[in-house]
């Protein structure tokens, strides 16, 4: 079993800017929220650098987070931003019914073993019209390059060092997503071909160097002195030359789908 405590992501700084590696993914969460007012969840926020990239950029929301990392919650917690930091798993989640006026989950489903139960718990505590954004990696989607090495299957180092036990396709989590009573609105693409390389690159390194404590980002974060500088800037490079090929080629399905949702007014299926 993937050791969540050992390894954590969502430490880095973040902003909705072309140099940070997620900086696309946040900005298009921002669009999703631009009409939003109220309470806001984070479900697996990890360290929470999305939380607290959306508290600084929408202070007049309510931020709420959780994750099941005890570890990742007490660097969160160090510096919380304004964000309201809780212990808790995707799966069961602490709040009451329509609790929220808008969820969202980055880099989560494919983590865990039953995600059309987390779908649950999510159209259950999001109010009846109300918002979720997901972001997903789709490891299964047809002419990506992780459908034509066999991610999950063939090629398993995902599995081992990322704990992505779940391989979704656009069609697979638009499926669940229906049956769960959050039907999706509205789908962009990215890691159309650099990311996907690089990725495949990077893990197939972890299956030769051994597992690390954090992504490349937190990683590249927190090391001193001129390594660490030079690591920080390959990471804006490689960063900046990802959010340039994913806006060029955003009409075409891609490696990650970011996928915009409307809790149904009848009650999920199932």
């Amino acid at each position: 079993m993937f050791d969540y405590e050992a390894k954590r992501w969502g430490s880095a700084p973040l902003r909705p800017r072309p140099w940070f590696m997620n900086g696309l993914k946040l900005r298009y969460l921002l669009a999703d929220l631009e009409p939003v007012r109220g309470k806001v969840l984070d479900v697996g926020c990890g360290a929470g650098s999305v939380a607290k990239a959306v508290k600084r950029e929408r202070p007049d929301l309510e931020v709420v987070a959780c994750d099941v990392s005890r570890s990742a919650l007490a660097v969160a917690e160090a510096s919380p931003e304004g964000v309201d930091f809780r212990a808790a798993q995707a799966e069961k989640l602490p709040f009451a019914d329509g609790e929220f006026d808008f969820v969202w989950i980055f880099d989560v489903l494919e983590h865990v073993e039953k995600p059309e139960q987390v779908l649950r718990e999510v159209a259950r505590v999001v109010k009846a019209g109300g918002g979720f954004h997901i972001v997903l990696p789709l490891e299964g989607q047809p002419w990506t390059l992780y459908r034509l090495i066999g991610c999950g299957t063939r090629w398993t180092a995902k599995v081992r060092h990322g704990g992505h036990i779940q391989i979704f396709s656009a069609d697979r989590f638009g499926g669940l997503a229906a049956f769960c009573g959050l039907p999706v609105a509205a789908t962009r693409w990215s890691y159309h071909f650099l990311l996907q390389l690089l990725d495949i690159f990077y893990f197939s390194w972890l299956d030769w160097r051994g597992p690390v404590s954090g992504s490349v980002e937190d990683m590249a974060a927190a090391r001193p002195g001129i390594a660490g500088a030079l690591m920080r800037g390959a990471a804006m490079t490689v960063a900046c030359l990802a959010w340039g090929e994913a806006r060029l080629l955003h009409a075409l399905p891609g490696g990650c789908g970011h996928f915009s949702c409307t809790r149904a007014v009848a009650e999920p299926r199932g």
